[in-house]
């Protein structure tokens, strides 16, 4: 027998926003980075392609939207761009480091 409380809750979201889509695909391009532990257990793969990927979208979202956004979400925008493309820019030099071992 069901009850009340054992019912799954739906919990607020916030309004959707292009910053939230833009932070959603950059924690994405992070987890193919390496930058958070596999959920598995297993060790974490950099998969080089599938952040580049994500960070080419980020940046069509920046380019399509151009004129439309407010001063803060372009601030947002360029700062997600920058901090992502440095830690790609990081993990492609960690990965070949890797391979001339």
């Amino acid at each position: 027998m069901s009850t009340e409380n054992s019912k799954p809750q739906d919990v607020p979201l916030p309004e959707p926003s292009l910053i939230g889509l833009a932070t959603g695909l950059a924690a994405q391009a992070m987890v193919s980075l390496g930058m958070f532990p596999n959920p598995t257990g297993e060790p974490t793969e950099i998969k080089l392609n599938q952040s580049k990927h994500l960070i080419e979208t980020i940046a069509m979202l920046e380019l399509k939207t151009k004129g439309n956004r407010t001063d803060e979400e372009t601030e947002k925008l360029d700062n997600i761009l920058h901090e992502i493309r440095m830690i790609f820019v990081a993990a492609q030099k960690e990965q070949e480091r890797r391979k001339n071992e």
